[in-house]
């Protein structure tokens, strides 16, 4: 954090410091529409949600978490900030490298939460670093540590007072909205950024005076769309199936096609959702017939014994993971680039989550070749 910026915050905005959810699928046997079907719950939020389109599978220097946080949020804010476009993970990201270098030194939990917390300096108006502006405490010390005075808070570093405004977001969907979680911090730039009004954060004049709401310094414009722009030459990662060809890819495709589809208990068939939605076999039953014409067992444990078994170094797109998780009670469909599609659990809808890195690693897994 440089004294300039301290001196800067007279605008109540932010400091800089010297950087899914998956639940837990539990297998309940019921006879539901003409078989056994599983009963999915989450018993909080243990994971990260997806990082969503045009993310890079990689970026040097950003860890796994934090990156598919910059990606929800992009993903995301077009819901909190409708009248908001060109909000992309780039963006979100150039403020994070600047404002902790993406959590540098800290962990990052696959639901976000950052351990240690990331608190900046008090801002008491002593001089002490630039910093000539008392701001008197607004939080009663819950997110600074501080019953006196305010500190900037969180990878992202925000105010508390402009986190208790229009800028606090639950990103991770667990009912909190708390800034030194990645995925809350990193909606919570997202909305800053794209404000209440209209904006289109892909024109750079725009964009410019977006990063400017956020800290209203030059140099520190200039320094974030430096950034950005080194970001944005990133290549995303490729399509999920475009390199999979024949039966497997027809598989993935079908199971890619429900995205968004609603997840409910004992739904899905061959021939599609059953009472509005998928559970995540219901979901392996339809893609697999609709893809391949091939019929699989109702339940995630019925699927560990199917086709053949596979290691987890030879898995390919298109072979079924069912999770040991409670009586290895869910299963999804590897897609390629370290991702799975699945239907995850009641209030959630069929998505794309990351498998080989986060929440789902740290399960034995049975991997199963069908095609």
């Amino acid at each position: 954090m440089t004294g300039h910026k301290k001196a800067l915050l007279a605008s109540g905005l932010l400091l800089s410091p010297i950087a899914f959810v998956l639940g837990i699928c539990i297998l309940f046997v019921a006879a539901v529409a003409g078989g056994a079907a599983e009963h999915e719950d989450e018993a909080g939020a243990g994971g990260a949600p997806a990082a969503g389109k045009g993310v890079p599978a990689h970026v040097d220097g950003v860890s796994a978490v934090m990156l598919a946080a910059y990606g929800s949020a992009a993903d995301r804010i077009r819901t909190v900030r409708p009248k908001c476009s060109g909000a992309r993970w780039s963006v979100i990201a150039g403020i994070g490298k600047v404002e902790s270098n993406h959590a540098g030194g800290r962990k990052v939990a696959p639901d976000g939460k950052i351990t240690p917390r990331i608190i900046g300096m008090r801002l008491d108006g002593s001089g002490a670093g630039g910093n000539t502006t008392a701001f008197p405490d607004t939080d009663g010390g819950a997110w600074d540590d501080d019953t006196d005075y305010d500190r900037a808070v969180g990878p992202m570093q925000f105010l508390p007072s402009t986190w208790k405004g229009d800028s606090g977001q639950d990103g991770n969907g667990d009912g909190v909205e708390d800034p030194h979680n990645a995925f809350d911090a990193a909606l919570g730039t997202a909305a800053l950024l794209c404000g209440t009004g209209k904006s289109d954060l892909s024109n750079d004049t725009t964009l410019r005076k977006a990063i400017l709401r956020y800290n209203n310094a030059g140099w520190y414009a200039d320094k974030v769309l430096g950034f950005i722009r080194q970001y944005d030459q990133l290549a995303p990662s490729t399509s999920d199936n475009t390199a999979v060809s024949g039966r497997a890819g027809d598989v993935i495709q079908a199971a890619l096609a429900q995205q968004g589809v609603p997840y409910v208990w004992g739904g899905g068939s061959t021939s599609g959702p059953t009472g509005g939605g998928f559970d995540c076999s219901g979901l392996m039953m339809y893609a697999f017939y609709k893809g391949a014409h091939i019929t699989l067992p109702r339940t995630s444990q019925a699927m560990r014994s199917i086709g053949e078994g596979v290691s987890r170094s030879d898995m390919k797109p298109g072979d079924i993971i069912v999770f040991n998780k409670n009586g290895w009670g869910h299963v999804g469909l590897y897609i390629g680039n370290g991702k799975m599609v699945n239907a995850p659990r009641t209030g959630k809808n069929v998505e794309t989550t990351p498998v080989t890195t986060g929440y789902w690693t740290q399960y034995a897994w049975e991997i199963r070749r069908v095609l």
